[in-house]
C-alpha cells in the first residue's frame, strides 16, 4: 500500500461516493468534527465530510458575501454546482456562526432528502453532557424514523469500535513522526488524514493496516530538516505543505481540525453508548469555537515538546473569527516556551505562490541557524 493511494482516493471522493450510492448505500454529508459520526454509521449510512476545493468560486456569491469563511463558501459552491448531488442527507453541527446560517441556504437551494441541525453545547460540564445526550437521542430517533430501522445499542457499540480502531491506527502513524527521520512526510500524512474523512471507516482501516505493515524504517530523506508543527483550522491545498517541505521543513505533527483534533481521542467502550459519545465529543481537545481554549493550547505545547518541534506554522483561514481571535494568545504562549511561530492568514485559492514560499523559506532558514 502506497501513501499516495490515500490522497488519490480523496481526490476521487465524489466518484467513489457515487459508486457507493449506485450500490444501494445511503450517504450523509457533515461539516465538522463535532458531528457524532458513529450514530450515522450505526444507522447503516456512510458519513462523508463536506470539503472545499482550490477551484475558483462561481455560484456562492449570490448567497454569501466575500468576507465570509472561505471554506464554507467553497463547499457550498461545490454543492450548488451539483458535486454533492449523491447525498441523502446533511448534518449541521452548531460550532461557529457559519453552520447557523448555511442550513437555511442549503434547504432553499439544494434539495437533500434529510437535514438535521445539531445544537452542540458550548460547555463540557456534567449539565452540558446531559443536554448533549438528550440531543443525541433526538438525532438517533430522527435517523430511525428516516431509515425505518431501530439503531440498537449493539450497533452503536460496533460503530464505536470501528471508529476507535481508525483513531488507533492513525495514532500509530502519528507516532512515526517521533523518529528523527519519519518514513512519511507531512504532506503524505495529510492525504491519509483527508481520505479518512470521505470513506467508510472499515475501508480506511484496511488501507491503514496495509500501509503500516509495509512501511520501512527508512525516512523520507537522509538530510537534516527542521521539525515543524502545522496548526490551525481546515485547509484543502496540500501544496501548502509541500511548499514547506521543499524549503527544508519536516511537518512531524499537527493541530488541525481534520488531523489530531479529529483523530486524537477515542470513545470509552465501557460506558453506555450515547453517554460515551457525548463525553468524547464534548470533552475532546476543543476547537476554537468552544471555550475555554486552554486545553487545546496545553495540548499543543505537549505535542511540540514530545515531537521536538523547532517552530509552529499557524494557518488561519481568512475571516475565520474563532481562530483569528485566539491566535495572538497562542503565539504568545508558544513563544514564551521558546517556540517560534509563523502565522499565516490564508485562503485555499491562490495561496501557494511566491509570497507564501518566501515567508516559509525565511522562517525555516531562521530556525535552522
Amino acid at each position: 500500500m502506497k501513501a499516495s493511494e490515500f490522497y488519490e482516493a480523496y481526490r476521487n471522493r465524489h466518484q467513489l461516493a457515487e459508486g457507493w450510492k449506485k450500490g444501494g448505500r445511503r450517504i450523509f454529508g457533515y461539516i465538522c468534527n463535532y458531528t457524532p459520526e458513529e450514530i450515522i454509521y450505526a444507522a447503516g449510512i456512510i458519513p462523508v465530510r463536506l470539503r472545499g476545493t482550490t477551484e475558483n468560486i462561481d455560484l456562492v456569491d449570490a448567497h454569501l458575501p466575500t468576507f465570509c469563511c472561505p471554506f464554507t463558501r467553497s463547499y457550498l459552491d461545490q454543492a450548488l454546482k451539483g458535486r454533492y448531488s449523491y447525498l441523502d442527507g446533511v448534518i449541521f453541527a452548531k460550532t461557529c456562526d457559519m453552520p447557523r446560517v448555511i442550513p437555511g441556504i442549503w434547504k432553499r437551494n439544494i434539495k437533500t432528502p434529510y437535514q438535521w441541525y445539531l445544537p452542540v453545547p458550548g460547555k463540557n460540564n456534567d449539565e452540558a453532557i446531559k443536554l448533549w445526550v438528550h440531543e443525541l437521542r433526538l438525532f438517533k430517533g430522527s435517523l430511525e424514523k428516516y431509515t425505518g430501522q431501530n439503531i440498537s445499542d449493539e450497533s452503536l457499540k460496533k460503530a464505536i469500535k470501528v471508529y476507535n480502531e481508525n483513531r488507533s491506527l492513525v495514532g500509530k502513524l502519528y507516532k512515526l513522526g517521533l523518529k528523527d527521520s519519519p518514513p512519511l512526510s507531512g504532506s503524505q500524512m495529510f492525504g491519509i488524514l483527508l481520505s479518512g474523512l470521505v470513506m467508510p471507516k472499515e475501508e480506511h482501516n484496511g488501507m491503514l493496516q496495509k500501509l503500516l505493515d509495509g512501511l520501512s524504517d527508512a525516512g523520507t530523506t537522509g538530510e537534516e530538516r527542521v521539525r515543524l508543527m502545522i496548526a490551525g483550522n481546515t485547509l484543502e491545498a496540500v501544496e501548502l505543505l509541500q511548499a514547506v517541505e521543499e524549503n527544508g521543513g519536516d511537518i512531524v505533527i499537527d493541530d488541525l481540525d481534520i488531523g489530531h483534533r479529529y483523530y486524537g481521542s477515542t470513545v470509552d467502550e465501557a460506558v453506555e453508548p450515547l453517554k460515551a459519545l457525548a463525553e468524547r465529543y464534548l470533552r475532546k481537545v476543543p476547537c476554537p469555537c468552544k471555550h475555554p481554549a486552554e486545553p487545546r493550547i496545553e495540548r499543543m505545547l505537549e505535542l511540540a515538546e514530545e515531537y521536538r518541534v523547532k517552530g509552529v506554522i499557524l494557518l488561519s483561514q481568512k475571516y475565520c473569527d474563532t481562530h483569528l481571535y485566539e491566535s495572538p494568545y497562542i503565539e504568545k504562549r508558544l513563544k514564551d516556551k521558546g517556540i517560534n511561530v509563523l502565522h499565516v492568514e490564508h485562503s485555499d485559492i491562490g495561496w501557494v505562490g511566491g509570497k507564501f514560499k518566501t515567508m516559509v523559506r525565511a522562517f525555516i532558514e531562521m530556525l535552522g541557524q
